[in-house]
């Protein structure tokens, strides 16, 4: 229990500043991305994000799939960097710094490709594949994020080397 404790205090923390205000946001663009809140059924069940406003469909339903890293980085700042770093220290979740093509050793010891569909899985079911060493703590993010939103983190995550 011990070993868990720093974890759980990290955890905790992020947890109250992702879900803190944001009014301080520089951001100008009118483009904010809504900060997830964590939630978990009656029984003290798994973890899900939700968030306290949907603003709809944005009109764009074309996704080329390949994502824009510029536009992914600002979904990440504004969702991911609580709990995941880019320059390879640890955080509550692994770091991004380097993922991208790489094998990822997994809490029952198997790997897999950190690729696009492992990345999609991890941000829409993030239980599905536990990193090694890591706790069970990340919420989903299925109807928070889109398919283009995904796409953009998922290209952004390709740059980091």
């Amino acid at each position: 229990m011990r070993r868990w404790l720093p974890v759980l205090l990290v955890l905790m923390l992020a947890v109250s500043v992702a879900c803190g205000d944001d009014s301080d946001d520089d951001d100008d663009s009118g483009d904010d991305v809504p900060t997830p809140t964590m939630t978990t059924g009656a029984g003290g069940g798994e973890a899900t994000a939700t968030t306290a406003e949907d603003d709809g469909d944005d009109g764009d339903d074309g996704d080329d799939g390949e994502g824009d890293a510029a536009a992914g980085e600002e979904i990440a700042q504004a969702q991911c960097f609580t709990c995941h770093s880019v320059d390879g220290s640890t955080i509550v979740g692994p770091t991004w710094q380097g993922l991208y093509g790489h094998d990822v050793t997994l809490e029952d010891g198997s790997t897999v490709t950190a690729d696009d569909e492992y990345i999609r899985e991890s941000i829409l079911d993030p239980n599905a594949k536990i990193v090694e060493g890591f706790p069970a703590a990340m919420p989903t993010f299925n109807g928070i994020l889109d398919d283009e939103q995904i796409a953009n983190i998922i290209a952004y995550i390709r740059t980091l080397e």
